[in-house]
């Protein structure tokens, strides 16, 4: 079973919509990162979070300035003492959310950049999860 069905895809980035976030959470709480195969990333700075929350407990936390500076090519041990979070691998499925799509989508590209190549974009964001 596909969560995605018909959504577009551009450039091999699958954009999402706030239902199968929800469906990603509830397998990734459900039966973890591991066997999920999902990580999810917030993208918006740590003040933002504070302010509204998170989605989900199952999503990190990733300022876009440090995936732009390089978070996403660094060492899985200087990553975790970084971030406080496993440092995705290449073969698992990244999912990027951030305010409302801006971000997220240049962190789809920085990953990309960074060999990453199983990405989705909750382009709802934030605003579309809380409303």
């Amino acid at each position: 079973m596909s969560f995605f069905g018909d959504m577009p895809s551009e450039s091999g980035v699958q954009r999402i919509d706030k239902s199968i976030l929800k469906e990603i959470m509830i397998k990734v709480d459900t039966s973890g990162r591991e066997e999920s195969g999902y990580v999810i990333i917030d993208v918006r700075g740590h003040d933002e979070v504070q302010d509204t929350g998170k989605l989900h407990e199952v999503v990190h936390n990733l300022p876009l300035p440090h995936i732009a500076d390089g978070a996403m090519t660094m060492a899985e041990e200087d990553f975790a003492a970084q971030f406080g979070f496993e440092k995705p691998r290449l073969d698992e499925k990244v999912v990027f959310h951030c305010k409302g799509g801006v971000r997220s989508a240049k962190a789809v590209q920085f990953a990309k950049m960074a060999g990453y190549n199983d990405l989705l974009d909750y382009n709802g964001g934030a605003n579309d999860w809380f409303n």
